[in-house]
């Protein structure tokens, strides 16, 4: 098995050593360089890897990977496309030979997003279709690109212990040029339901409500949008920004994923806001049974917290189940310990607990 690891580049002399040093095992390392004004390439050139200067006008990063696919040499067997922002963890040469089988055309690893390199905590992980066969696969859509199998049939398979590292540079600005890359690759294909949620979802995060809201409508009746997982991130942000509605698009979200703690913990800070604390127990206990990440890009490692256990212990105490309030304000607590407001919390609840037991 001949394996080449390729990708684009643009400016990255703070990662290259990483990824190149990550990618050793591989036959060939191959970086199409599309105009950096650093020394990326320079960094490249000394660490072994064979950079090509390509120029693509205008700007789409799927005709910009197809150019640097085909730089690969025909006797590739294999081939990784892996970000400068990204490294392979040691050992995924033996991994990768052996779960791939000789009628095996794509693979599936699983990519760890990191805050830091050093920090061994993981935000968000997920499984991606990073290793491919040399032949017929391409790259589409102008932004958010994912690879598309041409042949006759596609044999996929996974290997969760090929993991690929993800430290994302948010100091560059090449996220601000995702929107209007979207939008293309919106009007080139407004029945793709994955672009039309993302499009949606910066759009919103560029406060652009109003068409947020219509893209995220539209998605949710495409056919093309069938993962409840996905269907019900596209609720949550409806609720966001319809918040005279919130409680029917939760609703709804719920109905689409009841297992995602997500969901859960935005109906428990809905009815505490309103002061619904059946309610509130309700959705707080639901929402604590959800011991399992799913496992996607959605996952969201701020609802795994204190939030739940501590808005559990409040319903519990205005319902008057004091030991239940006691067991989640010491969890809460357990999960923040230098949060004061919990502290007080747990010592109201157990003062109460004691309270309650003399009077009985």
């Amino acid at each position: 098995m001949k394996v080449a690891v390729y990708t684009i580049a643009l400016n990255e002399a703070a990662n290259v050593e990483r990824w190149a040093s990550s990618a050793a095992d591989a036959d060939y390392r191959i970086v199409a360089d599309t105009g950096s004004t650093d020394d990326t390439v320079e960094r490249l050139t000394a660490a072994g890897v064979t950079v090509h200067r390509i120029a693509v006008r205008p700007w789409r990063f799927d005709t910009a990977r197809n150019a640097a696919m085909a730089l690969i040499p025909n006797d590739v067997d294999v081939c990784c496309t892996m970000d400068m922002d990204r490294h392979l963890e040691a050992g995924w040469r033996g991994k990768l030979e052996a779960a791939w089988k000789p009628e095996t055309t794509a693979l599936f690893c699983k990519v760890s997003y990191r805050s830091s390199v050093d920090d061994p905590i993981e935000l968000r992980g997920w499984p991606a279709k990073n290793f491919h066969h040399r032949w017929g696969y391409r790259f589409r859509r102008p932004v958010h690109e994912a690879l598309q199998f041409s042949g006759d049939r596609e044999v996929v398979t996974s290997c969760d212990d090929i993991v690929m590292y993800e430290v994302q540079d948010h100091s560059k600005p090449t996220r601000g040029s995702y929107l209007p890359l979207m939008e293309v690759a919106n009007k080139e294909d407004p029945n793709d339901g994955q672009i039309c949620f993302w499009l949606a979802r910066d759009l919103m995060w560029a406060d652009q409500h109003k068409r947020a809201t219509e893209l995220l409508k539209h998605y949710l009746s495409l056919s093309t949008s069938g993962w409840g997982e996905e269907r019900s991130e596209a609720l949550r942000y409806i609720a966001r920004m319809e918040p005279q509605d919130k409680l029917q698009w939760l609703d709804k979200a719920r109905m689409e994923a009841p297992h995602r703690r997500e969901i859960w913990l935005d109906l428990a800070e809905e009815f505490h806001s309103k002061g619904d604390w059946l309610n509130l127990f309700w959705a707080a206990s639901n929402g604590i049974e959800k011991t399992r990440l799913t496992g996607s890009y959605l996952d969201d490692s701020s609802c795994w917290g204190f939030r739940l256990y501590d808005l559990g212990a409040i319903a519990s105490w205005r319902l008057d189940a004091i030991e239940q309030a006691v067991v989640w304000g010491q969890q809460a607590l357990d999960l923040d310990q230098n949060n004061q407001r919990l502290k007080d919390n747990l010592a109201f609840f157990v003062r109460r607990r004691e309270e309650m037991r003399q009077q009985k």
